[in-house]
Parts: structure tokens; sequence; C-alpha cells
């Protein structure tokens, strides 16, 4: 161990003089390193460990990478999924609800039980389907934290979805429809044909402009879809209609200068009295009630839209296609409404011409 020229010991302190307190001190590169000692020897052992570090190579030491924050991984998720033009949640809605409860934790901190008692409670004021959405995209946030190497693949808690039954469909008879049509305010009388005659999420319609809509070709153009891929759906003579009646309303509320920031952006659908129709259960579930429907929701709009395809003979591939299905299993839910595909099907046993199950028989 070096000595200073008042013959103690360089790099070892005892601060504050007196206390008892021994410190190892290493000056190097412009930048002091301080590590408490134990006593004075452990003090000399400490600065001759770093010293031995510094002629490795070794000195400083790697900062251990600090814990992830939720709210960091969240904002990142975000970023990335807007760049990439998709994301499990379009709307603000679930990630303020990820935020209300996870905010200010870190990734390691959310554990398996903590994600079961945000289940349960969710559970409490949501259907099966839309708590589901929310673990979904929790999980989705982790995982690319996990991707981005920014929390460990042990941190990952065990989220498990609630059972749902998706097989039930429930659609608009024609009858149910003109009730809502006439229940419904006018605002909302041509966001809800439009959603029966093109089969358009909420959030699509939502975030539906003049630009995306050719009167022309008679079609509009799906941009933001849930799959991430665009569509292009064909306009029924009703919404081609509903739309041409709206443009003409929305120029005389433009001459009058009396539209909200949503209309001024170019959005086909917005409020009565300004601002987003994201959230339009108030007058939806009004409405509904007025025309006496019971349990039917917003999305099942587009269910009527499929349903009513598929019942006119529509083969399941347009369907699909139409949709915006990634898979034809979520198409698969409308087959038991077109029995007549299957009632051809079966018919072509009894067609008239050669079987070939005969010629197969005569050959074994």
């Amino acid at each position: 161990m070096a000595r200073g020229r008042t013959g103690r010991d360089i790099g070892v302190i005892e601060k504050p003089k007196g206390s008892g307190k021994w410190w190892a001190l290493v000056k190097y590169r412009g930048k002091q390193y301080w590590r408490r000692a134990a006593n004075k020897t452990h003090a000399r052992d400490l600065y001759h460990e770093i010293k031995t570090a510094i002629r490795k190579g070794e000195w400083p030491p790697k900062q251990e990478q600090a814990a992830a924050r939720f709210d960091d991984l969240l904002a990142d998720y975000r970023d990335a999924k807007r760049r990439e033009g998709k994301a499990v949640m379009a709307s603000n809605v679930g990630y303020a609800r990820l935020l209300d409860r996870f905010g200010g934790l870190s990734a390691s901190e959310i554990t398996s039980d903590e994600v079961d008692r945000w289940r349960r409670d969710l559970a409490e004021s949501m259907a099966p389907a839309t708590v589901n959405l929310h673990l979904c995209l929790l999980r989705a946030i982790l995982r690319h934290g996990l991707r981005a190497r920014r929390i460990e693949a042990a941190a990952l808690p065990d989220i498990r979805p609630l059972k749902t039954n998706n097989k039930v469909i429930r659609y608009l008879t024609d009858d149910e429809e003109r009730r809502l049509i006439g229940a419904l305010p006018e605002h909302l009388r041509p966001l809800v044909l439009v959603a029966i005659h093109t089969g358009m999420r909420k959030g699509e319609l939502v975030n539906l402009t003049w630009a995306d809509v050719d009167f022309v070709g008679g079609i509009v153009w799906v941009r933001e879809a849930k799959s991430g891929e665009g569509r292009r759906i064909p306009l029924s003579a009703t919404a081609h209609k509903a739309l041409m009646e709206l443009r003409e309303r929305r120029r005389k509320r433009l001459k009058a200068k009396v539209v909200n920031r949503f209309e001024a952006a170019g959005h086909v659908f917005a409020a009565a009295h300004g601002g987003s129709l994201m959230n339009l259960n108030r007058d939806w579930c009004a409405a509904v009630k007025r025309a006496g429907l019971e349990a039917f929701r917003f999305h099942d709009l587009r269910h009527t839209f499929a349903s009513r395809l598929a019942m006119a003979g529509v083969d399941l591939y347009r369907v699909q296609t139409l949709m915006g299905h990634k898979t034809p299993a979520m198409t698969l839910r409308y087959a038991h409404l077109s029995p007549q595909h299957l009632r051809a099907a079966v018919e072509t046993l009894d067609a008239p011409g050669p079987k070939p199950w005969a010629a197969e028989r005569a050959r074994s």
C-alpha cells in the first residue's frame, strides 16, 4: 500500500475524522469513486481491489440496468405500434385503465396475483371479451418490453384470459332495424346505417375521413383496421345515399361555420355538439332501450352485416374478405346461417353424370 508524505495510506480515509467510519477513495479519469468499508483494513483491501480492476480494464463497473417502469414500457409499445399502423387497441380507454392500475410500478412488481386481482375487478363491470382485450393489451406491452430487452422473461406474469362464448351471434331483423333507426337521434342514424351495410367496427367508423370515401367508385377505404391491414368495402345503395346526404349537410354546416374540430379535420362522423363519437354509450343505450331491443351492442351491427351476407348466399371467403378477418375461423361462426350452401354441396351426390367413386370401386 502506497503512503503519502504524511505517512498515511493513500486512498484510505476516515470520514468524518474520529468517527470510525472508513472509506476507500480512488480517483480515475477525473472522477472520484467512494466505497464504504467496515474498518481501516477493509478500506485498504477495497482500494487494492479497485486499483487491480483499473489495471485489468474492468473499471468502472457496468451500472446495473434500472428496472423498467410500466409507464415507459406502455409508451414504447404505443410508439412502436403507431409506426407499424396497428395495435391491440386504437382508443385511449384501455391504456388509461392500465396506467391507472399499474402506472408507477416496475415490470417486476406486476405479479400474476396482481394481474388476477385486476382481472376480477374488470369482470365486475365488463363483458369477458372486453376483459380479455385489456389482458391482451397488457401481455402485448410486456412482451414488447421483453423483445426490447428491457425486462427479463422471469418477470413476465401469468396472464390468464376469461372464458368467453363467441359463438352466440346477435343480429337485427328487418323489424328491429326499423325500430332502432326510428329511435336513434338524427346525428347517429347515418353512422348506424353505414355500420349495418359495411360491417365496419366502431373504431373504424369513428376514424373514417371523407378522403377515405370514393363516391364515384362506390368504395370506402378502411385504413386503420384491427388486423393492421387495410381493406376496401363496396358501398350498398343505402350506405351510399346515407353518406351523400351526410356530406351535403356537412357542407352546409361548413359554409355556416358551425363545425367542430372533428368535422373541420375531415372526419365523416362526429358528435352532435362537438367531439368524437368514440364514447356514444349514452345516446346508443337510450335508443336501444326505446327500440325495445334486448342484449344488443353496437358491435352487433357488424354481426348483422355478416349474418345477412351469409343468409343471402354469399360464400364465406367473400364474407371473410369484407369483414377483414385475418383467419377463416372467425368467419365460420356464420356458416350455420347459410344452410343452402351445405344443401347444394350434398345435392352434388345426386347430380347426373359419371360418379368418380363408382369408377374407383370398379377398379378395386
